[in-house]
């Protein structure tokens, strides 16, 4: 989550901001440049020159072109409170120089104002903001204890600059919080929209997208695609006998199952509709396929689960059928689901509690 919230996944649009607003940095930065010579005594026109030309414009364009480098994005947030805080003590060099050669107090505004460029504009992280404040402070603290630079507003000067900072700090430190909070609502937010909430499988319009994808790798890969249709027999009669809360957790069960038996990252387990389920595998062999649905049987053979609510039905089953292909360009999505779901209306009109296999001219069954 702190790589997310850090970077921001730095895309080229990214960039290119961090990259817009640090010309606007330097820019503003340019403008000062104007003011602050009308106020300079001539003698120190030189040395604040060079201190703007020579350091402070400088770094900002040598961060700009950073930014173009590839291994930027690992440096990011680095680098961001690196140049920063080259500017700031480019600034206190300036300080200390008009002081020596002059005794003239150059204003120690523009620490501030650097220090919430970087804290809220480029909204760097707490910890690199941390590093930030303290080393800037600690610059300010030697700056105004070796020299009375600011005479008797010394103490006033550096009480402003510490409040300032500090009050920055506690703003990226409330920023930093919200970021994480509102990342944890987007993600169950992101999790509630995917998940059928009875079941926690996958609802159906996730398995759609998920399909799609898996198909559509698996024609680049040459790979084989087997697609399982699952559904609980009589569960009618079952959810109106026992009751809708036995007829839930019958319908969990049945998730928990097809869960225990496809375990891969790349299996797609989804809720169907109703006590209806849907299972997409890809790189089966067909062995592989029959067992899988053998194993979806017999595991309800094992619970014995009573039914009793249909004269023909003792316990509690389901029927499976299910469609495997080599896929290839001309493979489709709907072809495989209705092969699939061809092969579980056989395996229910031929009694239940039993799988089919459907294939391409001809079916079947177990």
């Amino acid at each position: 989550m702190d790589k997310i919230i850090q970077d921001q996944t730095l895309t080229q649009k990214n960039l290119k901001q961090i990259r817009l607003l640090a010309v606007i940095g330097a820019a503003l930065l340019a403008c000062f440049i104007f003011v602050d010579l009308q106020l300079l005594p001539i003698t120190l026109q030189k040395v604040y020159i060079q201190s703007r030309f020579l350091i402070q414009l400088p770094i900002c364009g040598l961060f700009i072109i950073i930014t173009f480098a590839p291994f930027y994005p690992r440096i990011h947030q680095f680098s961001m409170c690196f140049t920063i805080l080259c500017v700031v003590y480019g600034n206190y060099w300036l300080i200390l120089r008009c002081w020596q050669l002059e005794q003239f107090s150059f204003p120690y505004e523009g620490t501030v104002i650097y220090s919430l460029f970087v804290l809220f504009v480029f909204r760097i992280k707490f910890k690199y903001a941390l590093f930030f404040v303290t080393c800037t402070l600690a610059g300010f603290i030697l700056l105004t204890m070796s020299y009375p630079i600011y005479g008797e507003r010394n103490s006033i000067s550096l009480a402003f600059v510490l409040c300032g900072l500090v009050v920055g700090l506690m703003g990226v430190y409330q920023i930093e919080n919200v970021f994480k909070k509102l990342f944890s609502l987007n993600t169950q937010l992101a999790h509630l929209s995917q998940i059928d909430q009875l079941t926690n499988l996958l609802n159906r319009g996730t398995y759609e997208s998920r399909f799609t994808q898996l198909l559509e790798l698996s024609k680049r890969n040459g790979a084989s695609v087997c697609v399982f249709f699952i559904d609980l027999d009589n569960f009618k009669a079952y959810n109106d006998g026992y009751g809708h809360l036995k007829g839930d957790e019958i319908i969990k069960l049945q998730a928990d199952m097809l869960q225990q038996i496809f375990r891969r990252n790349t299996d797609i387990i989804a809720r169907y509709g109703g006590e209806e389920y849907v299972v997409v595998t890809a790189n089966l062999s067909e062995e592989q396929c029959i067992e899988s649905a053998n194993e979806i049987i017999s595991s309800w053979e094992s619970k014995k689960m009573p039914h009793g609510k249909v004269a023909q039905r003792e316990y509690v089953s389901c029927s499976v059928g299910f469609y495997r292909e080599e896929v290839d360009q001309f493979s489709s999505k709907d072809k495989l689901v209705a092969k699939a779901d061809e092969a579980l209306y056989l395996a229910k009109a031929q009694g239940r509690n039993r799988f089919v296999q459907a294939q391409s001219n001809v079916s079947l069954i177990s």
